[in-house]
């Protein structure tokens, strides 16, 4: 069902204020997470696991290319409509040659979409992400893209204290965290990428933190959830 003028204006005016001043708009996001999106639709981000750098273009908008580099490699979360009720199609060239891959999305919420290798091939995993928040905590998502990755972990570093562990592989978990500023490591049993500076976690901030082996090697990488204007 197409959406009404007024729908369309009021999830552009949200995702607007959602973008404004990057991490320091912990006000407006409130608004974006108690917006409740018409049915069928959906928010929807791309995340690259793969080797090297990738154009992705899913069937509900334009085209996007993932880098191969920390945040590059994750876009904005996109408005989709109509996509909670079918699989979702991605068309991923990827070294000069393109596939196609789909997922399901569930509705009225976040969904990352996760894009890696299997043998010769490119799958993609569905993760619905929560929309916790908290005006005066940071929030963190911690998610484990490494196949085969049974326990996922994050510490802070040098101390080792637990921040997230046993996290399955291609999921993802979330925790509320005082405002700071940390160091912390990923890991994977006895692999571990090299410490990470997350800077400092504002309040009401929203953050992803990406454990991945693309190249067989653990790296990890922070990158700050947003919405892309429409």
């Amino acid at each position: 069902m197409p959406l009404l003028r007024s729908q369309l204006l009021q999830i552009g005016f949200v995702a607007s204020l959602a973008l404004a001043a990057g991490s320091g708009a912990a006000i407006a996001q409130p608004m974006l997470y108690e917006q409740r999106l018409p049915e069928g639709f959906a928010f929807v981000r791309i995340a690259n696991g793969l080797p090297d750098s990738a154009v992705v273009r899913p069937d509900f908008g334009d085209a996007v290319t993932l880098g191969e580099g920390g945040a590059d490699r994750v876009s904005p979360y996109y408005v989709a409509e109509d996509v909670a009720r079918r699989p979702v199609k991605f068309q991923v060239t990827l070294g000069g040659a393109t596939s196609e891959v789909q997922a399901p999305v569930a509705g009225g919420g976040l969904n990352t979409i996760l894009l890696q290798r299997e043998g010769d091939r490119v799958v993609a995993t569905s993760i619905t992400d929560k929309a916790d928040y908290n005006q005066t905590r940071a929030r963190v998502t911690f998610y484990n893209a490494v196949p085969g990755c049974a326990g996922g972990a994050l510490a802070l570093d040098p101390s080792g204290q637990s921040v997230f562990s046993g996290i399955a592989p291609n999921t993802g978990s979330t925790r509320s965290l005082n405002p700071t500023q940390a160091v912390v490591r990923a890991s994977c049993a006895t692999q571990r990428a090299a410490p990470l500076d997350l800077g400092r976690l504002q309040p009401g901030g929203l953050y992803s933190v990406w454990l991945m082996a693309p190249a067989g090697q653990p790296v990890s990488f922070i990158v700050h959830d947003r919405i892309a204007p429409r």
